[in-house]
């Protein structure tokens, strides 16, 4: 009997164990590779309907300009430029299965926090009185955004071993903030890109444009804006691990 007993319950220990194996998700998000960034997310089933879910994305600080193919005159050489993207995300899924295990049609509000930052030195050539001279721009930006979103989706479970998540549907509101600075190595080209970055301001919407501060202090031109209310759509792909 105490033989029977033994088997039984190294047996239910062995389907809990199972059952615990599908519980986890950690899976890699391609998305944010296009704004160097490499993504990664954990979920955690909590019940046979939900599961809690936190996502990482963390930046690579990798070159832009020729990646996105930006186009500049004859007189500027972009060089050392970076750009790299880190988010945090925390979700809440509920899915519409009763299975215990990470799969099915789902709906999931979250939280988002992201911030990109760029830099870039920039080399003006240019002629004057004197003749043609040459002088340097240095940018640096940081832009920053928290978000509520809802997200929908659904996340196939292959072999009980590997996830597939296609989230086909998710909208964000959210508010950003820009922090960003022009250092020019020329005194008199500091009023001239100044203008110049006015100029392209006096472009966006009324909205938008109201919230925009540019100021300046010696050689460095400084951006900055608050409270920018933007919405966002979110959808993609990712590929991960159950156990």
């Amino acid at each position: 009997m105490k033989t029977v007993l033994l088997f039984v319950m190294l047996g239910l220990l062995g389907l809990n164990l199972h059952a615990q194996d599908q519980k986890n998700a950690l899976k890699f998000l391609p998305v944010n590779l296009a704004l160097n960034g490499v993504s990664f997310e954990y979920e955690r089933m909590i019940n046979t309907k939900n599961s809690l879910e936190l996502g990482l994305c963390v930046p690579t600080n990798r070159t832009f300009v020729n990646k996105f193919s930006m186009d500049w005159s004859d007189d500027e050489e972009i060089s050392n430029d970076e750009l790299g993207t880190f988010s945090i995300r925390f979700a809440y899924r509920h899915y519409t299965g009763k299975s215990m295990l990470p799969k099915g049609f789902y709906l999931a509000p979250y939280l988002h926090f992201q911030s990109l930052n760029a830099k870039a030195d920039n080399i003006r050539t240019m002629d004057d009185d004197i003749g043609r001279i040459s002088y340097n721009e240095n940018y640096d930006a940081k832009v920053s955004s928290f978000g509520l979103g809802c997200q929908l989706g659904y996340q196939f479970l292959i072999a009980k071993k590997v996830t597939l998540d296609l989230y086909f549907l998710g909208l964000e509101g959210g508010i950003g903030r820009v922090d960003a600075t022009v250092y020019v190595s020329n005194d008199e080209q500091v009023s001239v890109t100044e203008n110049d970055i006015n100029d392209a301001i006096d472009d966006f919407p009324s909205f938008l444009r109201k919230k925009i501060d540019v100021s300046t202090s010696g050689n460095n031109i400084k951006i900055k804006a608050n409270n920018i209310l933007h919405p966002w759509v979110r959808g993609g792909i990712s590929l991960g691990i159950a156990f």
